[in-house]
């Protein structure tokens, strides 16, 4: 009941709410140029569930995970990926755990944004495992999930 009678309060105050987009990192393990790379931005470290007591533990251990956008650039198009990157302990051995794309095409079509796949700019880091941007002068807020989904909501935040 509750819930019908906030749709009903939205509508009729004329305010929407939020569109989001669902979808899913597309795996890559393409091989990138990194000259192609027009921007990339790390977020802050989440810690992994084995830290606790590091005695005894190899510096490789993974302990903390953070994803990392980078937007590629192809003439005028853009390519945007999240990276998953472990460190071990006290930072050492970083490693590039996976690579997924986001279909910036699919994503444009849900907003209806119309011309070429360009436009993306990063704004800042909401979590370690969320971001600001705006795609043709639009705000909008991206969750990235562990199992690989992600969540963009038309606005921000």
């Amino acid at each position: 009941m509750k819930t019908i009678a906030l749709a009903l309060l939205l509508l009729l105050s004329g305010v929407s709410a939020p569109e989001v987009y669902e979808g899913s990192l597309e795996p890559t393990t393409a091989k990138r140029d990194y000259r192609t790379i027009e921007f990339m931005s790390a977020g802050p470290s989440d810690s992994l569930s084995s830290r606790g007591d590091t005695e005894g533990l190899s510096p490789a251990t993974p302990q903390e995970r953070i994803l990392r956008v980078v937007v590629y650039r192809s003439e005028i198009y853009q390519d945007l990926v999240v990276e998953t990157l472990t460190t071990g302990l006290e930072g050492c051995c970083i490693k590039l755990v996976s690579t997924g794309r986001i279909d910036l095409a699919s994503f444009a079509r849900h907003f209806e944004l119309k011309g070429e796949i360009s436009g993306f700019a990063f704004k800042g880091w909401s979590s370690p495992h969320s971001f600001t941007f705006t795609y043709k002068d639009q705000s909008f807020h991206a969750t990235v999930f562990d199992s690989g989904a992600i969540t963009i909501e038309r606005g921000g935040r």
